[in-house]
């Protein structure tokens, strides 16, 4: 009970360490954090479209996918980098970054689709209303964003562990190539998985009663594979990204911070080698 105790008060100051916060965020290369929270924000939006159902057994449809598939990939490769660079926990950090300006984002897209416009023209509102979802049919943005918030954190939590705890087979040549791309897709397909999962269930199950378990598993192995499959693609390039960032020291400031804390004694937290 006291190591209990104990963790969850370690967790709470790790969460609203400000200062880590700050370190963290100056860190991570500015384009990477824009290319991230960009990402996630279009990502979650898109969501709201299905975009493609192409197995139907009787009638239900086996296999969906919704419009996020095609950017996901991109948020989970960037949290491998920064899972590889900075630690799992800072990785969680920047996804928890991520949900928190998604939100802020359908809250604002929220408050301006409740301003009803007939300018420049008739039916503007509506159709703005229309282009982010924010009409009476079908899922709503809200329910939107409670279920891709609760995907996305989950998810992001689950493929930084995975990441790391992979990463920990390799005790030879844990900077190496194959290092990197095995602890990537596995952590990938997994978080991915797990990210689809629970957002369909949510989003198309629970609020919407659109589809039943078994379409839910084809949806996320589905949308887990194509998300792999780009993961694939991209993986060499931010494998050599990290290996620059190794090399010019970047997040030298950050790891100073977390020697000075002794957040460096958890080894998932203090990844970097001088």
């Amino acid at each position: 009970m006291k190591k209990l105790i104990a963790w969850i008060m370690d967790t709470f100051e790790w969460l609203f360490d400000l200062k880590d916060w700050k370190m963290l965020l100056r860190s991570i290369p500015a384009s990477v954090v824009a290319l991230f929270t960009v990402s996630t924000v279009t990502m979650n939006l898109a969501a709201n479209k299905i975009v493609w159902s192409g197995l139907k057994i009787g009638q239900n449809y086996f296999i969906s996918i919704t419009g996020g598939v095609f950017l996901s990939w991109a948020v989970f490769l960037i949290m491998d980098m920064v899972t590889k660079t900075f630690g799992a926990k800072a990785s969680i950090k920047l996804n928890l970054f991520g949900a928190l300006v998604n939100t802020l984002a359908v809250v604002f897209l929220g408050i301006i689709a409740s301003v009803p416009s007939e300018f420049p023209f008739p039916g503007a509102s509506a159709s703005f209303d229309t282009v982010f979802g924010f009409t009476g049919n079908g899922v709503q943005p809200w329910q939107i964003l409670i279920s891709s918030t609760t995907a996305y954190v989950i998810s992001g939590i689950v493929n930084a562990v995975v990441n790391v705890l992979i990463g920990k087979l390799f005790v030879k040549n844990p900077d190496g190539k194959a290092a990197f791309i095995t602890r990537s897709y596995i952590s990938t397909m997994t978080g991915q998985f797990v990210d689809n999962f629970i957002f369909t269930a949510l989003a198309f199950s629970f609020f919407a009663h659109y589809y039943g378990f078994t379409t839910i598993t084809g949806m996320a192995v589905l949308g887990a594979l194509i998300e792999l499959f780009c993961e694939v693609i991209f993986s060499p390039v931010a494998y050599r990204k990290c290996r620059k960032w190794q090399q010019e020291g970047v997040g030298h400031e950050y790891f100073e911070y977390c020697k000075t804390m002794e957040i460096s004694k958890d080894p998932s937290r203090f990844e970097y080698k001088n």
